[in-house]
C-alpha cells in the first residue's frame, strides 16, 4: 500500500543507533512534506486524510500481532489539528509553536494508542496559516517575510507490535486533500467559518473522498526538526460572561469580566445562511458600544476594521450549533456578537476560552494588602495572556516576541511557573535571528524584519532589547542550576556582547544608541540606559564563563570595569557624590546593576527616595525603571517608599486597579495603547525577592544555598511566599505580632539558607524555623 511502510525493528539497539542520545531526542521522519497548493493566497484551510488498516494478525508474518503502542509524529505549519478516527489527538491548541521556520521546526509527539482500532482507521489533518503564511497585511509586514509558503505537513504514525515489528503510516502524495468550512484564518484578523460547507465524517473511515485531489509533494520549510520540549498552549480556564445586553436589534455585547487571551465558544441556533459576526475588544466607546478600532491601527488598508479581531460564523441551520475558532486567538474583555437572521442570543450563548502555555505552578505570594494582591493577580493574568507559545508584548495587536518585554517579565515566569523549558525554547528563537556580526533584532522569531526601529542605519534596538539573550539565560540558570542553558547560549551571548562592546568602544565605552526607557514620562538619556545594559551583559558573560570554566571570565570582568569607569566619568558628579541625571530610572539603574561607587550608594539611594517623595509617589519611569526602582529602594533601606509607590491608588499601578483593571497596561495613562501588557509587571517578582526576601545565591544556582532577607513596609501586616525549587518547596512567611515580627522559614532537604535580617543573621538548615525579630 502506497504511503505505508513496514519495518522490522532489530532488537539490538546499537545496530540502528537508538541507544544514542541524539537518536532518542530526534525523530527522523519517514514521510514527506505535502500540501494542497503552493498558492499562498488561498483562503480556506486545507484538509488531508488517509485511511489505513491494522489487525490483530497479519498473515504475512504468520504470527499473531498485538499492538503495543501507537505514536503520532507530526509537524504542520503554520498550525495543525490532527484527528484519528474523528477524535482529536490532543487538547492542545495552536500547535506547533512559533519558530523561525527556515531555521527550526518543532514537531509534536502524541501517544494515540487508545485511538487506534482493529481494522480500518482514518487520519485527518487540518492546517492553519499561523505565522507561517501571514495573509493579513500589518505594519510589521509579516506577509512579506522570507519563510512564507502555503501550509504544509509531514507526519508519521508509528504502530509498534509485539515481536519488534513496526508499521509506519506516513504522509505522501497518496493522501487526499480538500477544503471544508474554514474559509479564512489569520492571527491578527480572525476567522471566517461557513458551516454550510462542512463535510461530515471527512476524518472518519468510509468518507467518500472521490471528489478530493491527491496531495501535492511540497518542499520543506528548511528548518531543522526538533521535538517540542516545552508545555503546549491549552485552554487554562473557561470564563463565563459577567454581564450581557442587547445594544440594538441583533447586536449583543458581552462583558467577560476580565481581560484575557483566547477566543469565545459560540452556541447558536438559526437558519442556514444566518451569520454571527464576533468582534473582540478591550474597551468600550463612551456610549457603551464596542470600541472596534482600539488596537486596530496595526492593520493596513481595507482590512483595518472589518477583519481585525473578528470571527465570522455562517450557520448551516437546524439544531444548536457550536463554533470555536481554531487557528487564531484574540485579546479582549468585551465581545460583541452581531447576528443576521432569525437568531436570538442569551448570556450563556458564549463562553470564554483562556489560552496560555500550560505551565505548572511553581510559586505563590499573598499578603495583607488587598491592593497588592489585586496587582499580583493582574500581573499573572497579563503574564499568562502574553505567553502563548512565546513571550509576547500583547495578545490583541502584535502578538510578537519583543525581547525587552521577554526579559523584563522573565522573573515573573520563573518565580510563579515551571517556565524554564519555555524560556530555553525562546532562547533558541533568539539565537536563530542573530546576525553574523552578533547583533540582534528587537523581536524573535523573525527573518529580516524588526532589526531597526526608526533609523535603518542603526541595525539594532540597543542593549535594552537584545539583552534578553544574556539576561534570560542567566536567570534560567540561577533558578534551575542547569548549566546546559549556559552551554547552549554561551557562544551567542559572547558574540552579542562582543558586538555591543565593539560598538561602544568607538565612543569611549558608552553605548549611545538604541531604545531608551520606553514609555517613560520623564526621559532618561539612552546613552545612560544602554550603557547600564552593556555593563550588566559583560558581568553576566563573565559569570557564565566562570561557571563553564573558561579562562576569558577575567577579561570580560575587566571590560565591564572599563565600562563602569566610563559610565561614571560621564554621568557621575564627583563634587555632589551622586549622578547628574536625576531620573528615577537612572538612579535606580546605577544602584541595582552595581555601577554606583560603593561609597556613594547611601547618597544615591537617599536621592532616589527623595525623588519618589518629591513626585508624590507618582511613577514617571518606563519599562526599564519598573524593573529597577522598587528593588533599588527596598534593598537600600526604603521599603516604605517602595510599597507606597507601588500601591498608590491615585497613580501608576494602583490607579489601574482602582479603575477596575484585571491586567496591566502598556502605559501609565493609556489612550490607544494595549490594556494587556506584562512589561510593567516585575513588581510581582519583587514581592518574592524583597517582601518575602527569597534571594537566590548565584554562586549556588538552583537554590542549594539562598538568602532570606525580607523587608517589612509599615503599611503591610504580613506577607507569605512559596517557591518550588529543584530541592523542593521553600517558604517564607512573616507577620507583625505584639513583640515584633514573627518570621517562619521552610527549607527543603539538601538546601541551606542565610537569614540576612538586621539583628538576626545566621545559617539555617533544612526544616521549619520560627524566628522573632524585635
Amino acid at each position: 500500500m502506497s504511503g505505508i511502510k513496514i519495518f522490522l525493528v532489530v532488537l539490538l539497539a546499537f545496530l540502528i543507533g537508538i541507544g544514542s542520545a541524539d537518536a532518542q531526542d530526534i525523530y527522523h521522519f519517514k514521510g514527506s512534506w505535502i500540501t494542497s497548493t503552493e498558492n499562498i493566497n488561498i483562503g480556506p484551510s486545507p484538509l488531508f486524510r488517509k485511511e489505513f488498516t491494522t489487525a490483530s494478525r497479519l498473515h504475512h508474518y504468520g504470527n499473531g500481532m498485538r499492538l503495543n503502542k501507537a505514536t503520532l509524529y507530526i509537524c504542520g505549519v503554520g498550525y495543525h489539528h490532527a484527528t484519528l478516527n474523528g477524535k482529536p489527538v490532543t487538547s492542545a491548541v495552536l500547535e506547533p509553536g512559533f519558530t523561525r521556520y527556515d531555521k527550526r521546526l518543532h514537531y509534536s509527539k502524541y501517544d494515540v494508542t487508545h485511538l487506534v482500532r482493529t481494522g480500518k482507521n482514518s487520519i485527518g489533518v487540518e492546517l492553519g496559516n499561523g505565522w507561517f503564511n501571514m495573509q493579513s497585511k500589518t505594519i510589521w509586514n509579516f506577509d512579506k517575510i522570507g519563510w512564507r509558503k502555503s501550509p504544509r505537513v509531514i507526519m508519521d504514525l508509528v504502530l509498534e507490535y509485539n515481536g519488534g515489528i513496526q508499521k509506519v503510516i506516513s504522509s505522501d502524495p497518496s493522501w487526499k486533500t480538500g477544503y471544508g468550512a474554514s474559509q479564512f484564518n489569520s492571527l491578527p484578523a480572525g476567522e471566517i467559518y461557513d458551516a454550510r460547507k462542512e463535510m461530515p465524517g471527512w476524518n472518519k473511515v468510509g468518507f467518500d473522498d472521490s471528489g478530493w485531489k491527491a496531495a501535492l509533494p511540497a518542499i520543506s520549510p528548511e528548518g531543522i526538526m526538533e521535538q517540542v520540549s516545552m508545555p503546549p498552549v491549552k485552554v487554562i480556564r473557561y470564563i463565563k460572561p459577567k454581564d450581557y445586553r442587547e445594544l440594538s436589534a441583533g447586536v449583543y455585547l458581552y462583558d467577560m469580566g476580565e481581560n484575557f487571551a483566547g477566543v469565545v465558544r459560540l452556541k447558536i441556533k438559526g437558519n442556514s445562511g444566518d451569520k454571527a459576526i464576533i468582534k473582540y475588544s478591550e474597551r468600550l466607546n463612551p456610549d457603551g458600544s464596542l470600541d472596534s478600532l482600539h488596537n486596530a491601527g496595526q492593520m493596513i488598508g481595507p482590512q483595518s476594521d472589518p477583519k481585525f479581531a473578528t470571527d465570522i460564523y455562517i450557520l448551516r441551520g437546524g439544531n444548536v450549533e457550536t463554533y470555536t475558532p481554531r487557528f487564531t486567538y484574540h485579546g479582549s474583555r468585551y465581545v460583541q456578537v452581531k447576528v443576521q437572521g432569525e437568531v436570538k442570543l442569551s448570556k450563556s450563548s458564549i463562553l470564554g476560552l483562556f489560552y496560555s502555555t500550560d505551565f505548572t505552578t511553581a510559586g505563590s505570594f499573598k499578603s495583607s494588602s488587598k491592593m497588592l494582591n489585586q496587582l499580583n493577580a493582574a500581573a499573572l493574568q497579563s503574564y499568562r495572556s502574553n505567553y502563548v507559545g512565546i513571550p509576547t508584548d500583547c495578545p490583541q495587536r502584535e502578538k510578537m516576541g519583543w525581547l525587552a518585554d521577554a526579559h523584563v517579565a522573565c522573573e515573573i515566569g520563573l518565580w510563579n511557573f515551571d517556565a524554564a523549558s519555555s524560556y530555553r525554547k525562546f532562547l533558541g528563537d533568539i539565537r536563530d535571528v542573530q546576525l553574523e556580526d552578533g547583533s540582534l533584532p528587537g523581536v524573535a522569531p523573525t527573518k529580516g524584519i524588526g532589526y531597526h526601529w526608526i533609523d535603518p542605519s542603526d541595525r539594532d534596538f540597543g542593549p535594552a532589547w537584545g539583552s534578553a539573550l544574556p539576561l534570560i539565560t542567566w536567570q534560567v540558570y540561577v533558578h534551575t542550576g542547569d548549566t546546559e542553558v549556559l552551554k547552549e547560549n554561551y557562544e551567542a551571548v559572547k558574540r552579542y556582547v562582543g558586538y555591543l562592546a565593539e560598538k561602544a568602544k568607538a565612543s569611549g565605552n558608552i553605548y549611545r544608541t538604541g531604545l531608551d526607557d520606553f514609555l517613560s514620562v520623564e526621559k532618561t538619556p539612552k546613552a545612560c540606559t544602554s550603557t547600564i545594559f552593556l555593563y550588566r551583559d559583560l558581568v553576566v558573560l563573565s559569570k557564565m564563563a566562570k561557571v563553564l570554566g573558561y579562562v576569558e571570565a577575567a577579561s570580560y570582568m575587566k571590560m565591564a570595569d572599563s565600562v563602569k569607569e566610563a559610565f561614571n566619568d560621564e554621568f557621575f558628579d564627583l563634587s555632589a557624590g551622586t549622578y547628574k541625571v536625576k531620573t528615577l530610572t537612572a538612579l535606580s539603574g546605577a544602584l541595582v546593576n552595581g555601577l554606583c561607587p560603593e561609597q556613594s550608594i547611601k547618597t544615591v539611594a537617599a536621592e532616589l527616595a527623595k525623588g519618589v517623595l518629591d513626585r508624590e509617589f507618582v511613577p514617571d519611569f518606563g519599562v526599564l525603571g519598573t524593573k529597577w526602582v522598587l528593588s533599588a529602594l527596598s534593598d537600600n533601606g526604603y521599603p516604605d517608599e517602595a510599597f507606597a509607590l507601588l500601591t498608590n491608588p491615585n497613580a501608576g499601578w494602583g490607579k489601574w486597579i482602582t479603575g477596575w483593571a484585571t491586567t496591566l497596561y502598556e502605559g501609565w495613562e493609556p489612550k490607544d495603547e494595549s490594556l494587556n501588557h506584562v512589561f510593567f509587571g516585575d513588581f510581582n517578582a519583587w514581592c518574592y525577592r524583597s517582601l518575602v526576601g527569597i534571594k537566590p545565591n548565584e554562586d549556588f544556582a538552583g537554590f542549594s544555598r539562598f538568602t532570606i532577607a525580607p523587608v517589612f513596609p509599615k503599611n503591610l501586616d504580613w506577607a507569605s511566599g512559596t517557591y518550588r525549587s529543584p530541592f523542593g518547596e521553600l517558604g517564607v512567611k512573616w507577620k507583625r505580632v505584639q513583640r515584633g515580627v514573627e518570621l517562619t522559614v521552610d527549607i527543603p532537604e539538601g538546601a541551606k539558607a542565610e537569614v540576612g535580617v538586621k539583628e538576626f543573621e545566621r545559617q539555617l538548615t533544612a526544616g521549619k524555623h520560627k524566628i522573632l525579630i524585635r
